[in-house]
């Protein structure tokens, strides 16, 4: 059985990871028969927000801890992923995908990868090992082809003329909109994008369609 590191930023979507999609994600991996551990930065969250508010707090929580909570306990910090055990990568959405993957929050354009992402994702990007990213977290993907050198990556957070296809853009690569139930994908780099959240009055069943196809469509990569 072919089996894929998925990596969490939190719990949460407003400053870790994007709890519908990530479920979605380890559920969509189960139905395709695709086995997986679950991984996620062990440091500070760059800030906690109140769900319920919408608004900052001055509390400090740590990544990995988070993400135990989607993970049932079994979470591994980023530094111990080993590439070569692994087929592929995934990254479910969230803002922690734009807040504790990299500093896109911070630096917009100017927005670098978090050394522990890149060390993670860099050696999946340089072998043409899928990569899947979801809603915001192709950001990550998009600075991985950028660091790689690569060009004309094709690439989606749904619709574009938003800024995370801007930055898209921006580092060089190609949005491609799609509709939220359908996943982008780029055969030449084994990169894989769905949009989820980006459509924000998606249904939670609609959600789960957008990364069923994601997860299809790594299937067939992984043949």
């Amino acid at each position: 059985m072919k089996r894929v590191a998925v990596v969490l930023s939190g719990s949460g979507y407003l400053d870790g990871s994007e709890i519908t999609e990530a479920v979605s994600t380890l559920i969509a991996l189960s139905q395709q028969g695709i086995a997986y551990d679950c991984y996620a930065p062990d440091r500070a969250q760059r800030h906690v927000v109140n769900h319920l508010s919408g608004e900052g707090t001055e509390e400090t929580r740590n990544i990995l801890i988070e993400a135990a909570r989607i993970a049932r306990g079994k979470v591994s910090p980023l530094e111990a992923l080993m590439p070569i055990a692994y087929a592929g990568i995934v990254f479910p959405g969230g803002f922690g995908a734009a807040k504790n993957l990299c500093t896109f929050a911070d630096d917009g354009e100017n927005a670098r990868l978090h050394d522990d992402v890149k060390a993670a994702i860099m050696p999946f990007v340089l072998a043409k090992k899928p990569v899947v990213a979801i809603c915001a977290a192709p950001l990550v993907l998009a600075l991985a082809a950028k660091e790689a050198g690569y060009s004309k990556a094709r690439i989606t957070v749904g619709y574009g003329g938003n800024p995370l296809s801007d930055a898209i853009e921006a580092w060089g690569q190609m949005h491609v909109s799609v509709e939220v139930d359908q996943a982008c994908l780029d055969p030449e780099h084994a990169f894989i994008s769905a949009p989820a959240y980006m459509y924000d009055e998606a249904t939670p069943a609609e959600i789960l369609a957008s990364v069923q196809a994601a997860m299809g469509a790594l299937k067939d990569v992984l043949g």
